[in-house]
């Protein structure tokens, strides 16, 4: 008896990838405002109702991209990903690498991360400021820069937290202009080069003393 409730969470998720996967197959096929609830139901062999047991409105299958989008940077921690980033010496270059997970996870899906993007400029409750601490992601960062603080590479007095909500902000900021200019640059290296610019602004700098050039 004890595992029938890790049962029944097993077959509700799987319930609710198939509601989305269903949906997804619609909105490209049809587009986002011209599909129904109704047809995503039907198609998916399911009553109305049910579909409201996972997905509160039809965009909210949208914002369960970026839900997805934070799962697979968690599976990629588990596979292999997560022991580079422990195994890096740079903080800076685990911060990169992680950032680039991120984006590369995106490219299979670019028209409808676009479209999640574009609805959630529109509708308050699907910003995605929130998507990066249900997951860990500012956690994580934080760690990170901790870490760059303890080998040297961060100034010690930059305050983890805070710059781990501005890389999380700057993600979400890159990744608007990257849907909005029809992906003409590679979000990764973007990411890559915002990184570069913050620990500029935070790094631990080397300044030579100035050489005496008064004449005693």
């Amino acid at each position: 008896m004890q595992h029938i409730p890790g049962k029944r969470q097993a077959n509700k998720q799987r319930r609710k990838e198939d509601l989305y996967s269903v949906a997804m197959d619609l909105f490209r096929r049809q587009g986002f405002d011209d599909t129904r609830v109704e047809e995503i139901t039907q198609a998916a062999g399911v009553a109305k109702g049910t579909f409201f047991n996972y997905f509160p409105t039809k965009e909210d299958v949208l914002l369960y991209i970026g839900e997805r989008h934070m799962s697979r940077l968690g599976s990629a921690l588990n596979n292999g990903t997560g022991r580079r980033l422990s195994e890096e010496r740079s903080a800076v270059a685990a911060l990169k690498l992680l950032l680039r997970t991120l984006a590369l996870s995106l490219h299979d899906d670019r028209d409808l991360v676009r479209l999640a993007v574009d609805k959630a400029m529109k509708i308050t409750h699907m910003a995605p400021a929130s998507e990066g601490r249900r997951f860990g992601f500012q956690a994580l960062v934080a760690l990170l820069i901790r870490r760059g603080q303890q080998t040297g590479e961060i100034h010690p007095a930059a305050d983890p937290e805070l710059v781990a909500q501005m890389i999380e902000g700057l993600y979400y900021q890159q990744l608007v202009i990257w849907c909005q200019e029809n992906f003409s640059f590679d979000l990764a290296e973007r990411l890559e080069q915002v990184v570069d610019l913050l620990i500029v602004g935070i790094g631990v700098k080397h300044i030579q003393p100035a050489a005496d050039t008064v004449s005693h």
